[in-house]
């Protein structure tokens, strides 16, 4: 039985009358686990269900639910925009290894799931290939015949009335190594939720290789303890797909239920904003490296310098700001401020619908860093969003508003999320900014009073020698 795909996105409603029997299981799984209270996920009334901002994937038996971002990342092709949005979660911390490989994936009806158990299957394929690893496997048993080490309190205990028995310890080369459990631990569960027909075949051919392993009681508990070396490596990215089937995830960013069934749900604004941070740290790596600092998630400064309680001062450890990006200019002792915000803004409103509660943070965050850092100032701030072309009264990444007062400006942004290229081109226009300054007069005008002393010392000389 092949799965039925829905697709829909961030704060899409889905109602009873346009499908009763999504809308009944989707419900059954909001209320099995708990979710009816919790407005991260979903609002849920007697006809209709809202998703909140979160995005990912959930199979609910023989349907499967994808939720997109609010915003096209592609237009008018879903599949490609599918694509996108694997690149997009390939370049964030909870994905540390590269975990998508570059294989042609059939994306027509197919969910995100069934690719991410592509993506497992295709991993495990390679372990395959190279050979399931053996390890020494510590083992006691009361046996006819002596190897090992004795063991003898237990010898005593079991074999005091049989003469011919050995309690013994012994190391035994086994296929039960830790790697090898939870692989075949994954393929077990990954049988139970996946419809697609490929994925539960490949599935049955790859298990076949893991039939001797055993299974061990609370195992899932060790899964945090396994470490990689040279001879193991191969394993690695098979294992961190592993955790996130097996749900024994610490981020964040990942939920899943507490059933069979695995969900894959990330919260939209935590996706834009870890992929805004690393692309940012990787292109200053690449291109600015001697010239920028930056810092994440930075708590270093207080609002307040002193803190007083009945005239005694305590420990000024509270009402610490911590901006998404901090980058300093270490030649023009510039401090750059920069927040992400996973909004769509809109030219018709007076206000541009930016929230006040943003602007103030944004000031906040500047006052505190001038206040509190040595050596640096902060003249500049910017607002992050991604850029849209819903209609003609949103923006796109050619836009750009600046408010400004007589020491402070603040620069909404918006970037272009449909290609990496795009991404990059409008992260090195915001870092270019951030350049200093008397370096970029130089540059611009040194051809020019080049091409001037040139001319004027090659006219001083003709003129001398006539």
């Amino acid at each position: 039985m092949e799965e039925k795909v829905f697709t829909f996105r961030e704060f899409q409603k889905i109602t009873y009358s346009k499908n009763k029997k999504l809308f009944s299981k989707l419900k059954k799984y909001i209320l099995d686990n708990n979710l009816e209270d919790d407005y991260e996920f979903f609002k849920i009334s007697k006809d209709a269900i809202i998703v909140q901002n979160f995005v990912g994937t959930i199979p609910l038996e023989d349907i499967q639910i994808d939720i997109l971002p609010k915003i096209r990342l592609v237009e008018d092709n879903i599949e490609e925009e599918k694509i996108r949005f694997l690149e997009i979660l390939e370049s964030i911390d909870y994905f540390k290894e590269k975990l998508f490989n570059n294989s042609k994936i059939a994306l027509k009806d197919t969910s995100i799931l069934e690719i991410f158990i592509q993506f497992f299957i295709e991993e495990v394929e390679k372990i395959v290939k190279k050979g399931l690893i053996y390890r020494y496997e510590n083992k006691k048993e009361n046996l006819n015949m002596f190897k090992g080490k004795l063991d003898i309190n237990n010898h005593i205990k079991y074999n005091f009335s049989h003469k011919e028995k050995f309690y013994i310890k012994f190391d035994e080369f086994s296929v039960n190594s830790l790697e090898n459990i939870f692989i075949k631990m994954t393929i077990q569960k990954l049988k139970k939720i996946s419809f697609n027909s490929k994925n539960k075949e490949n599935l049955d051919r790859i298990g076949h290789y893991f039939e001797k392993v055993s299974i061990l009681e609370n195992s899932i508990e060790n899964l945090k303890y396994i470490t990689f070396d040279r001879t193991n490596g191969y394993y690695k990215n098979a294992i961190q797909w592993a955790k996130i089937f097996l749900n024994n995830q610490s981020s964040s960013i990942f939920s899943t239920n507490n059933g069979e069934i695995t969900s894959i749900l990330f919260p939209m604004e935590n996706i834009f904003e870890n992929y805004i941070i690393n692309k940012l740290r990787n292109l200053i790596q690449e291109k600015y490296y001697n010239q920028f600092i930056i810092k994440t998630q930075d708590n270093s400064c207080s609002i307040f310098s002193n803190i007083k309680l009945n005239n005694t001062k305590i420990k000024n450890d509270i009402l610490r700001v911590k901006p998404d990006i901090v980058i300093k200019n270490k030649e023009t002792k510039e401090i750059f401020i920069l927040d992400t915000k996973w909004k769509v803004l809109d030219k018709s409103d007076d206000k541009f619908k930016i929230s006040t509660e943003d602007i103030y943070q944004m000031f906040t965050y500047v006052k505190t860093y001038n206040d509190r850092s040595k050596n640096y100032i902060c003249k500049k701030a910017y607002l992050i969003y991604p850029a849209t072309n819903m209609n003609k009264n949103t923006f796109d990444s050619k836009d750009k508003l600046i408010f400004s007062t007589d020491n402070f400006e603040l620069n909404i942004v918006f970037v272009d999320l449909s290609s990496e290229k795009n991404i990059e081109k409008d992260l090195i226009n915001i870092l270019e900014n951030f350049k200093n300054w008397l370096e970029f007069l130089v540059s611009f005008f040194f051809p020019f009073f080049y091409s001037l002393c040139y001319n004027i010392s090659t006219n001083y000389v003709l003129n001398k020698n006539l």
